[in-house]
């Protein structure tokens, strides 16, 4: 394994990632098969090299064209293959029931109320019965919230001009027919053009009933 990809698929997620960290590993302590798909899983560092390291089938989808280029540049560039295409999370192209594991880490909240309803039936039906499921939902605490350009192209694509942020607990909604294994509220601050702040996250973990 190339050493670049060592250090930025582990080191680099283990440090900055952590609930991704605590999902995988959480994953790994489940008797089903160790297959993964992540929702929203563009960008220049892919959570999903983290589940390729340790031996998970893996599978992707972004709707940003941007974010699916740098996802495969990283691809390319360490000789690995994360399964990562273009996509939209409310509509999954998948079958019913055909992951152990599904999560959507700082993605789903750049959808509008309705459609984060719409993805998470989706993320619901391609999962597997006692399979796992790990949404990062953004807080209402959240002190840097701005809107998106108007010529932003995932903005425009959406249909949305702003991240959609939810109350505590408000997401429970959407996990009626999990079992609830973690939810918490992440906090972080963050010093953003010189302007301190604070990103606000509510992270929740589920086993499909």
């Amino acid at each position: 394994m190339p050493e670049v990809y060592q250090r930025k698929a582990v080191v680099e997620y283990i440090i900055r990632s952590t609930p991704i960290y605590e999902f995988v590993t959480l994953c790994e302590l489940t008797p089903l098969e160790k297959m993964v798909l992540d929702c929203g899983a563009g960008g220049k560092y892919p959570p999903l090299a983290l589940f390729h390291d340790r031996g998970f089938e893996t599978y992707g989808i972004e709707i940003s064209k941007t974010q699916l280029e740098r996802a495969h540049a990283f691809c390319k560039e360490n000789g690995i293959s994360l399964n990562i295409f273009n996509s939209d999370m409310r509509k999954i192209p998948f079958n019913d029931e055909s992951f152990s594991f599904v999560y959507a880490y700082d993605s789903i909240f750049f959808l509008k109320e309705a459609g984060i309803a719409v993805a998470m039936s989706e993320i619901e039906r391609v999962l597997k019965p006692k399979g796992l499921c790990f949404v990062t939902f953004r807080s209402v605490d959240d002190t840097m919230e701005e809107e998106f350009p108007e010529s932003d192209p995932v903005g425009i694509m959406l249909g949305n001009k702003k991240l959609t942020c939810h109350e505590d607990d408000e997401p429970d909604i959407y996990f009626q027919r999990f079992k609830m294994l973690r939810r918490k509220k992440r906090i972080m601050k963050t010093l953003v053009k010189g302007e301190k702040g604070k990103r606000a996250y509510l992270d929740y973990i589920a086993e499909k009933i």
